[in-house]
């Protein structure tokens, strides 16, 4: 049996766009405090606060986003440390969570990451996006064919 090629699906730029959006997040919050400090109005309280759980949700996103691969069995989350390997029947769903390209897979059973994880195609993603929705569409292929596939059994195995 030929094992299939992995498949990437991030952006190989996936460390300097997290600095990048972080560094130009802060400088807009800081921004916006100072200039809301100088006229110090009711605003003063209500824009910080709407903007700080803008970027807490942002936050929340940004920390569980990773480097993913997949192929005909498994998806490949790769990490610093050492990579994860998650069978594909165990993926209950992906979906486009923001508009900039940010699509989140959720799983059956919570793997060492948790029941969340997140991954971004492209830099580009709202220009190419017909491009790289057709990489999601093939992982989508490829998780039906692994659900469909029936385990295979020795004739000697035990089963309880």
């Amino acid at each position: 049996m030929v094992k299939s090629r992995v498949t990437n699906l991030s952006t190989r730029f996936l460390l300097p766009y997290k600095i990048f959006v972080w560094t130009v997040l802060l400088s807009f919050f800081c921004y916006l405090v100072y200039s809301q400090f100088k006229m110090f109005d009711i605003s003063f309280f209500i824009l910080p606060i709407i903007w700080s759980f803008v970027i807490y949700k942002y936050f929340l996103i940004n920390s569980k986003l990773y480097h993913v691969e997949f192929d005909e069995e498994f998806l490949y989350v790769i990490q610093k440390g050492q990579d994860m390997l998650v069978p594909l029947e165990n993926i209950k769903d992906i979906e486009l969570k923001t508009m900039i390209g940010h699509w989140e897979i959720t799983f059956y059973n919570p793997e060492q990451l948790g029941d969340k994880i997140y991954f971004k195609p492209s830099l580009l993603y709202p220009f190419n996006s017909k491009k790289k929705d057709e990489l999601v569409n093939v992982l989508w292929r490829n998780i039906n064919k692994a659900k469909s596939k029936q385990p295979y059994f020795q004739l000697n195995a035990l089963r309880s």
